[in-house]
């Protein structure tokens, strides 16, 4: 099972507490697991995993106990229900400021003002990915079109040098490639118009996969929402969140064999009713 420091979601986590003990451990049942944590309720555990139950400070001191953590796994523990199960924007940012201070930190590269070429050209991060799933060894025609869509031989030339003078990749002794570091962060410094032009560059690649991408081999969905400002801070955090939680994942992903682009957006479609309805406007 996972360290419990590699969860965003407490709820998650308890389910694969549960799997794990339900088949290494005969006897281990929800029923059990109440017994152990001095909850009443059999089934309390299988109602908190499928969200039709929270927490409270009792259960999640119970819960720390019959899950037999280590003090600060159950100091994240605590951090992570709370994180969770909190709906006012500074106590879910209080929370899970902790969580990421005590989370097992991916090795980032964080690029400077004079990197910000790396933005550029959008295939320039797919070369990064794709020459490590190939085991490139050269031939710049096969690293070209494998990039979707295509790119010329020329570019894959110049994307694998910007890439190596950046330090981002290197060459290993057997003549193929790895990535110097997991991920990639900017620096505030990073010209805003390089970076959105990449932005603009993957929108318009995610609108020609919908077009020419089998639904298969792709994810993309919408929905619109009505919300208020505090509700819009809170799903600003819960995206943080997600994307910790995604960053996560993939680096524990040792058998990668395609690059994927997510993007993520959250943008006004009207303007707000509250402040261009003329309140507070002298008559």
């Amino acid at each position: 099972m996972k360290p419990i420091f590699s969860y965003i979601d407490y709820r998650a986590f308890l389910r694969d507490y549960y799997d794990e003990h339900k088949r290494t451990t005969r006897f281990f049942s929800y029923r059990y697991f109440s017994q152990k944590a001095g909850i009443n309720s059999p089934n309390f555990l299988k109602l908190v995993i499928e969200s039709k139950r929270n927490l409270t400070n009792p259960t999640i001191e119970k819960f720390t106990g019959a899950l037999k953590l280590t003090e600060k796994e159950a100091r994240f523990f605590r951090h992570l229900v709370l994180f969770n199960q909190a709906t006012a924007l500074p106590e879910k940012q209080e929370h899970y400021s902790v969580l990421l201070s005590m989370m097992h930190t991916i090795k980032e590269q964080r690029l400077t003002a004079d990197q910000q070429e790396y933005y550029n050209n959008w295939y320039v991060p797919v070369i990064r990915e794709l020459i490590c799933l190939r085991d490139f060894k050269g031939d710049f025609n096969e690293l070209a079109a494998a990039v979707s869509p295509p790119i010329s031989a020329r570019d894959a030339r110049f994307a694998v040098k910007l890439l190596l003078r950046l330090g981002l990749i290197k060459k290993r002794v057997d003549g193929t490639f790895e990535q110097t570091s997991s991920a990639i962060i900017s620096n505030s410094e990073v010209s805003r118009m390089a970076i959105r032009s990449f932005n603009h560059e993957m929108l318009r690649k995610a609108e020609t996969a919908l077009e020419n991408i089998s639904p298969d081999e792709r994810n993309i969905f919408g929905v619109t929402i009505g919300v208020s400002k505090e509700c819009y801070d809170v799903l600003v955090v819960e995206m943080s969140a997600f994307r910790e939680r995604i960053l996560s994942i993939v680096n524990r992903d040792t058998n990668s064999s395609r690059v994927y682009q997510i993007n993520v957006q959250l943008f006004p479609l009207s303007t707000d009713v509250k402040t261009s309805s003329g309140e507070g406007e002298a008559s």
